[in-house]
């Protein structure tokens, strides 16, 4: 965590001195806007939410675990009428409900913990393959625009939207599932 934070640190001050330099060069002029012009910001976790592939990965992974999670559910609603239904049993009945009680509960929270490592692992799973979409993209549009620095928008207090690729990043990602990239509701 740390090691991040001071990652990002370096970035913004590297992009802030990148900028300064550029600008300094002639503050005004045609010369400082160009140089300017080689840096672009992209805001990922917007470009996660936004790409159409990650709403069919959570359709997937609801399918693929929707089934688990709601024999989890029941697991848990039964055990539930059963712990009611303790204080009216006596003897035998009761030493049986208990058991049974207790057999439940094991199996919850066996079940619940297999099920959440497997969500964890094939939702990581899914995020690194979109990541990888993702990056892709950027590299690609970078090398288009000839931009030489790419920071990530969540670390950046402000950015115009002539630097901003973060739209055209969701079309290009959104282009290799042949789907419709959502519209912006960023003003142009």
């Amino acid at each position: 965590m740390f090691r991040k934070t001071i990652l990002a640190g370096a970035l913004a001050l590297g992009a802030a001195a990148f900028c300064a330099q550029a600008f300094a060069a002639g503050s005004g002029d045609a010369k400082g806007a160009e140089a300017a012009s080689f840096i672009g910001v992209v805001n990922v976790p917007l470009v996660m939410n936004d790409i159409p592939q990650a709403a069919a990965v959570k359709e997937k992974l609801q399918k693929e675990f929707g089934p688990r999670q709601q024999e989890l559910a029941k697991l848990e609603t039964d055990g539930k009428a059963l712990q009611q239904s303790l204080p009216t049993l006596k003897g035998d009945q009761l030493t049986e409900a208990q058991r049974k009680l207790a057999q439940m509960q094991a199996d919850y929270n066996l079940k619940g913990r297999a099920l959440q490592e497997d969500q964890s692992k094939a939702v990581h799973d899914e995020e690194m393959k979109l990541g990888k979409l993702v990056q892709e993209a950027i590299d690609n549009i970078a090398k288009e625009r000839g931009l030489q620095l790419v920071i990530r928008g969540e670390a950046v207090a402000y950015a115009t939207r002539a630097v901003d690729i973060s739209d055209e990043v969701v079309k290009r990602v959104a282009a290799q599932s042949g789907a419709k990239a959502p519209a912006s509701d960023k003003k142009k």
